[in-house]
């Protein structure tokens, strides 16, 4: 046999076995998608109308006459909830009817969901400002989740802008076709907003969950855009910079969701709505989304470290469980803080209750996972630890590690965890424990008393139309004050190390207010 012969048998059998490939390919995805389609349809509840309405008046970076000010974003923003009260609040056919939910106008989620400014943008304000913050929300939450954080930077002093990102705060459906690039857009505008109310003066951007990597990407980009305001320093809570690639598989497990029949293949969770400021109602696109933002996010980070840029961006100072089911802790540590050079950025950590009660019952994985941190080689940032002071102690210590050391200094904070409560997690971090709503110890809050987070259910698996484990999360953080004393040392330094600068603004600028707190 010729040569030639022998190519051309050797291109049939490639052409071949690539075919054979691509069919196997085909055929496992559309496998993927007919199971998850049924699964849906039988494992989840009938949707409601807050699954399905789509408001016409929601934020969309690329439509026709989109806004291109914040002020046009608030304008639009109030149509939105106008929109939201007519056709779901003040229809009969439409709205709730259940005595806690979210959308029925008599029931107190109902009223505290849509009476209240936490489920839109809203502004804190000083006269004099010592400079400017804007602050991102998590997946599926809305500005109330970046309430305490705001209130830390009000006291200080601070202009504060709490974003509600497109989508949020309205009705679940909202997140069925969101893009993570309405998400941006509305921060680009948002920031620029912000700092415009400090000229001249420290712009931060800080993010919890989602809004972590939203603020990132703002500072990345500002690297390349000198049209966009470069925050001073970056404050970020439990960051979402790691998400599994689930979330790209289950957008394409969704795609007989146009099928009548299966239009709940759409989302992953269908449950009864009645927090007041987040969805419990899950989409497909939502988790898709933040991967997306993700990827955009290593994209542009590994670009700017190619640039040799990256030793302008701003300061960071992150706060991590240990454990977290919601992101990858890890990829906080390896994806993002170990890229940025320079000093001054800060990582606190969150360990689980390592008390001797809990000794045979906290999984593995935690512990290792805090060995490995505790242990890890000298890191380029401070690395803070917020631990049991010893094994046999619910008393807490905090244990500092400064940048380029593997020396470590501990002191007591004065706070112990709170009986039968092993962890702090992703959802619990931005909230003090006396917050009236998610609060472990909620606070006093009058008439519109709701309470969620110290519910202490008990009964027989399955008789809830809600998993258990949703009663069972921590949703607030017994060690917050670590959280409002690290942001307040953050900000001494910044103000110190900035002070040349602003030593002319400084004798009108607000008295410092509140008591600092513990670490």
């Amino acid at each position: 046999m010729t040569l030639g012969r022998l190519l051309r048998a050797a291109s049939r059998g490639t052409v071949k076995a690539a075919l054979y490939l691509a069919g196997l390919v085909a055929a496992v995805l559309l496998t993927i998608v007919v199971v998850f389609a049924v699964q849906a349809r039988v494992r989840l509840p009938d949707l409601q109308p807050w699954h399905r309405i789509a408001l016409a008046e929601e934020f969309r970076a690329d439509r026709p006459g989109a806004p291109k000010t914040f002020a046009e974003y608030l304008a639009l923003e109030e149509r939105l909830f106008a929109e939201l009260r007519r056709r779901v609040f003040d229809d009969p056919k439409v709205a709730d009817r259940a005595p806690t939910g979210r959308y029925n106008p008599a029931a107190v989620p109902g009223r505290l969901a849509l009476g209240t400014r936490y489920n839109r943008s809203y502004e804190l304000v000083h006269s004099q400002p010592r400079g400017a913050v804007l602050l991102m929300h998590g997946l599926t939450d809305s500005p109330y989740s970046v309430r305490a954080l705001a209130e830390i930077f009000h006291a200080r002093g601070y202009y504060v802008l709490a974003l509600r990102m497109p989508g949020h705060g309205t009705v679940p459906a909202g997140l069925l076709d969101t893009e993570w690039t309405d998400w941006y857009a509305a921060v680009e505008l948002a920031a620029r907003h912000a700092a415009a109310r400090a000229p001249g003066k420290p712009f931060y951007a800080g993010g919890y969950s989602t809004g972590a990597p939203l603020a990132a990407l703002l500072a990345v980009r500002g690297l390349e855009d000198p049209t966009l305001p470069r925050p001073t320093r970056l404050f970020l809570v439990s960051a979402a910079i790691g998400v599994s690639e689930f979330a790209a598989l289950a957008n394409i497990a969704s795609a007989l969701s146009f099928l009548p029949g299966f239009e709940k293949a759409k989302w992953l969770d269908v449950l009864p709505e009645y927090d007041p400021y987040k969805y419990n109602s899950f989409t497909v696109n939502a988790g898709n989304q933040v991967f997306q933002l993700t990827r955009a996010l290593h994209r542009e980070l590994a670009a700017a470290a190619a640039k040799e840029t990256l030793d302008r961006m701003p300061r960071v100072t992150a706060f991590q469980s240990v454990v977290d089911s919601t992101v990858n802790a890890a990829e906080v540590i390896r994806g993002f803080m170990l890229r940025l050079p320079g000093p001054g950025n800060e990582l606190v950590a969150f360990d689980v209750n390592g008390s001797d009660s809990w000794a045979g019952l906290v999984a593995p994985g935690p512990r290792e996972a805090y060995a490995q941190l505790r242990d890890a080689r000298a890191l380029p940032f401070r690395l803070l630890t917020v631990a049991n002071r010893a094994p046999d102690s619910s008393e807490m210590a905090i244990s500092t590690r400064e940048a380029g050391s593997t020396e470590w200094r501990s002191e007591p904070l004065g706070l112990a965890w709170p009986p039968s409560v092993f962890s702090v997690g992703h959802v619990a971090l931005p909230f003090t424990l006396d917050d009236p709503v998610y609060g472990l110890t909620p606070a006093p809050a009058g008439a519109l008393t709701w309470t969620i987070g110290d519910l202490a259910a008990r009964g027989e698996s399955g008789a809830l139309a809600v998993p258990l484990g949703m009663f069972a999360r921590l949703r607030s953080n017994p060690f917050f004050a670590v959280i409002r004393a690290r942001v307040e040392a953050a900000l001494d330094a910044d103000e110190r190390r900035c002070a040349p600068r602003s030593r002319s603004s400084a004798s009108t600028s607000p008295p410092r207010r509140g008591a600092r707190s513990p670490a």
